[in-house]
């Protein structure tokens, strides 16, 4: 699959990306194992209905500049796709801004984004204390 793989869109929101009028994508595929999770359907990537092709999102989000914004990129976890800084890049392009939802758990491309200026709000989802994170996500962090 080329380009970044989303299970699903909303194209307006009011809540995600504070005080911004934002469309917010879900990404497929997580490298967590929460049994809490809010998007569960989105957890295995090779499970997950597909949503939109990332050149129809593109499409759609240029439609909408001037009333969206920002593109708030949550998941899933995006930052276990390859192609999000590419996606990134392409929002920017648009002149919108970007959030990120992340569980944390890779700070390389997170660092990288961050190095690149590419994106102008982070959430970061603290799961747990750090000594619970393998009981509670089913990973272990190093």
């Amino acid at each position: 699959m080329s380009g970044l793989a989303v299970g699903g869109v909303q194209w307006t929101t009011l809540i995600d990306y504070p005080g911004k009028v934002a469309a917010a994508l879900f990404t497929v595929g997580c490298n967590f194992r929460c049994p809490f999770c809010h998007n569960p359907e989105l957890v295995h990537a090779d499970r997950s209905a597909g949503g939109p092709d990332e050149d129809e999102i593109i499409e759609r989000l240029r439609a909408r500049v001037g009333f969206l914004d920002g593109v708030v990129i949550s998941g899933g976890e995006p930052t276990i796709q390859a192609s999000l800084p590419a996606f990134v890049e392409r929002v920017k392009d648009l002149g919108l801004l970007v959030k990120l939802d992340t569980n944390g758990s890779d700070p390389k491309v997170l660092g990288r984004l961050l190095a690149e200026h590419a994106l102008d709000y982070v959430a970061m989802d603290v799961k747990a204390p750090f000594d619970q994170y393998a009981r509670l996500t089913g990973i272990v962090l190093r």
